[in-house]
């Protein structure tokens, strides 16, 4: 099942003081957590596969905790980490398990630049305790040998596309195949969480939009097809030039002349 938990945009803080967008991500199965900012309680009940809305802070260090459900403020928390935020940037922090179990906060910036034109980007998380795998999209392998805590991207059509996953070497499907849409000018997160050995391998979902560039150029043909039907001749051009600058240079030469 693939859960959808939010959508960041690139490039909405502006002005002076601009903020970072921070989007937490819970990949950590069997822990609903309270969740603090610097002390102060920002999730309460937070639930596996989901995640935040973009939140929107100002630049600097913040200390981020989480607790047991109800869990006393001032209790030891189950994990934590410093979050360094800095002007513009988008992150993600994601709470997950390593390749080995252990639980653990990851943090990921979602620099990707610009996505071509009539194009769209997949990027495929591995937050999960699970073997190294493969990366299949409508029955090609595009990733190759994905390993925790890691990620690739692969740039692919807008449209609907089919998605599967490969422990490698033995080709097993470690989730059953998903289909997922991606947008044009859209970078389409995966996160892969869970546990392997548990049966509870899922992936989750978050879109970051505004990344859409300006076309190149106009296509006019493919293989060279249109160049030799359709366009118009360059020595054909070039005549037309010379034929048009002495028509001009005949008219100049024969103006008549005013009589004062």
């Amino acid at each position: 099942m693939i859960l959808v938990v939010g959508a960041g945009t690139i490039g909405a803080a502006t002005g002076a003081s601009r903020k970072g967008t921070v989007t937490i991500v819970h990949g950590l199965p069997g822990f609903t957590a309270d969740v603090y900012l610097d002390d102060e309680l920002l999730l309460d009940g937070f639930s596996p596969t989901t995640a935040t809305d973009p939140l929107q802070l100002d630049p600097g260090a913040y200390d981020l905790a989480l607790r047991d459900l109800g869990a006393p403020a001032d209790s030891e928390p189950v994990l934590s980490d410093t979050l360094s935020v800095s002007a513009g940037s988008d992150l993600s922090v994601v709470v997950h398990l390593t390749q080995g179990g252990t639980e653990t906060v990851s943090t990921f910036e979602n620099s990707f630049g610009q996505v071509p034109a009539g194009g769209s980007l997949l990027v495929v998380r591995d937050v999960a305790a699970a073997p190294s795998f493969w990366v299949r999209v409508d029955g090609r392998q595009r990733i190759q040998n994905l390993r925790s805590g890691n990620e690739r991207a692969v740039q692919l059509e807008p449209g609907p596309h089919l998605l599967a996953l490969e422990a490698v070497g033995s080709g097993e499907k470690l989730i059953p195949p998903s289909r997922i849409r991606l947008d044009e000018g859209v970078v389409q997160i995966v996160y892969v969480i869970g546990e392997e050995s548990a049966g509870n391998l899922d992936l989750i979902l978050q879109s970051v939009a505004n990344l859409r560039s300006r076309p190149t150029g106009v296509l006019t043909g493919v293989g060279g097809l249109a160049a030799e039907r359709d366009a118009f001749p360059a020595w054909a051009t070039l005549s037309m030039i010379i034929a048009g600058s002495g028509l001009l240079l005949s008219a100049m030469a024969f103006r008549p002349r005013r009589h004062d």
